[in-house]
């Protein structure tokens, strides 16, 4: 099967969307004991060592409570995002519903004082975020675990010219998040996770905000 070369538009919204992941991830990491909200496979390797240590009775430092909330807030709102979308009702009257959500939840997580909280609600924007690249059919790119998209990219290599569009895309993505992860711990460190949690919520807002006028541009001509 050919691989779906990507467009413009879907490209850049890969892009951004990983950004914002990779930032609130590395905040997240750097000012939540060492969580993740985007990385779900982290997540479920750091909650295996600290169950494992509990029952062993190793002392690795680790808790099995911030991944738990992690997991279920990102499980929360994939499965809410998925029913709310399950027949592609992305839109309403052009505004796109699932990065309103998301916007909604990042600016609730840099609000929360309470550290399970900050973590679920973030956790929850990011499984929201992963449903809304799905619908839109980001073929071979998850903005939020990227072993599939390292796969994908080594896969497409080999696949001629469209492979290689998408390959390089997908090497973007990669790129993208590890700058994005190294400039959210950075503002982590000298503001406050709260403070990548509205700036990433800023960038979805302004995306949503594209999408309605993309939506209406026909009406206004």
């Amino acid at each position: 099967m050919k691989p779906a070369t990507p467009t413009p538009a879907h490209a850049w919204t890969a892009l951004v969307l990983t950004a914002i992941a990779g930032a609130v991830d590395g905040a997240g990491f750097l000012s939540l004991s060492q969580q993740f909200v985007a990385n779900q496979t982290g997540n479920a390797v750091l909650l295996a060592v600290a169950v494992s240590g509990e029952l062993t009775g190793r002392d690795d430092g680790l808790s099995p409570v911030g991944p738990l909330w992690s997991l279920l807030g990102f499980s929360v709102g994939a499965v809410l995002a998925s029913f709310a979308t399950r027949r592609h009702v992305l839109t309403s009257f052009g505004v796109p519903l699932l990065l309103v959500v998301e916007v909604v939840m990042l600016a609730l997580a840099g609000l929360a004082h309470s550290f399970e909280l900050a973590i679920a609600l973030a956790a929850f924007a990011m499984g929201v975020q992963s449903i809304h690249a799905a619908r839109i059919g980001l073929s071979g790119v998850s903005t939020t675990v990227l072993t599939g998209t390292l796969i994908a990219l080594f896969v497409n290599l080999s696949g001629g010219r469209r492979g290689l569009r998408s390959a390089r895309l997908q090497a973007g993505v990669w790129a993208v998040y590890l700058v994005a992860a190294g400039l959210g711990s950075v503002l982590a460190h000298a503001v406050s996770f709260g403070a990548v949690c509205w700036t990433a919520a800023a960038v979805a807002a302004a995306m949503a905000v594209a999408a309605y006028v993309e939506a209406h541009r026909g009406s206004l001509v």
